[in-house]
């Protein structure tokens, strides 16, 4: 009688184990989140970026500075190598 006594706490004993185990690890299982973003934002190099929603197509524009960019300037310079001239544009 011992015997099946201690055989049976033992087989209950087990599957309380392993049902804990599953309810443990069933709650901290982690879930697949959105890595791609929704929003993208443009600079439009005055005083407003835009944004734009992936999803619904959707456009706004915020002011994000009080003051535009300033303009870079633009210098053009040839360069007279054999026999065609090369022309770079430098910012």
């Amino acid at each position: 009688m011992k015997i099946q006594l201690n055989f049976t706490t033992g087989i209950l004993t087990g599957i309380c184990s392993v049902l804990s185990l599953f309810i443990l690890t069933g709650t901290t299982t982690l879930e697949m989140a959105n890595s791609t973003p929704i929003y993208e934002f443009h600079d439009m190099n005055d005083t407003r970026g835009l944004i734009f929603n992936k999803v619904t197509g959707e456009f706004r524009y915020e002011k994000i500075r009080e003051e535009a960019v300033p303009a870079l300037e633009t210098y053009k310079v040839e360069l007279q190598t054999g026999i065609w001239p090369i022309e770079v544009r430098v910012k």
